[in-house]
């Protein structure tokens, strides 16, 4: 029995749905958003940041339960699929590193990050962030755009631009 506690990535056509049946039954449920507006700047309903793609907090044991729960037509949960690692034979645990790193870069603002005018990084350089609050991360340089981005990346599930980072607080990886 794995008494352990992990963030998973699930996917659902229903996230919403899935979000509010998973909420009373994990430790945590993370759905990325964004908040619309219309001409008028009145809010609208929100929207998945990420098309079918939230996360839970739960044990792995609890993750594999509920999984399967969604999918028994007597239980009322709405259905969802749990991320498996590149042989597909276990369920792809996340950890809190990179949980923390995607949450702070989608609870508000969703901007992307440039690499302005520093010639040291090229496309598809490995880089290391110096400081600031994604000190220690990880990741490659991108072009996006026109515009060079660092991109860091939660295996297996989906790469995350990350906001402006001056290139003085990046230093490249060797290979």
């Amino acid at each position: 029995m794995n008494d352990l506690v992990h963030w998973y990535g699930v996917k659902s056509p229903k996230v919403f749905d899935t979000e509010r049946c998973l909420t009373p039954l994990c430790e945590c449920v993370y759905l990325p958003k964004v908040i619309r507006r219309d001409a008028e700047g009145h809010q609208l309903a929100p929207k998945a940041l990420i098309a079918g793609l939230m996360f839970i907090r739960a044990t792995e044991d609890t993750a594999l339960r509920l999984e399967k729960d969604s999918h028994d037509p007597v239980n009322r949960l709405s259905p969802f699929w749990i991320y498996r690692n590149i042989a597909g034979d276990r369920i792809q645990a996340i950890s809190e590193r990179e949980m923390n790193l995607f949450r702070l870069l989608t609870v508000n603002d969703t901007t992307r990050c440039e690499v302005y005018r520093k010639d040291d990084f090229r496309t598809g350089d490995r880089v290391r962030i110096k400081s600031g609050p994604f000190e220690g991360y990880t990741g490659y340089a991108r072009r996006i755009r026109r515009d060079k981005h660092v991109v860091v990346e939660i295996e297996g599930i989906c790469a995350i631009a990350l906001p402006f980072i001056h290139p003085d607080l990046l230093e490249k990886l060797p290979e």
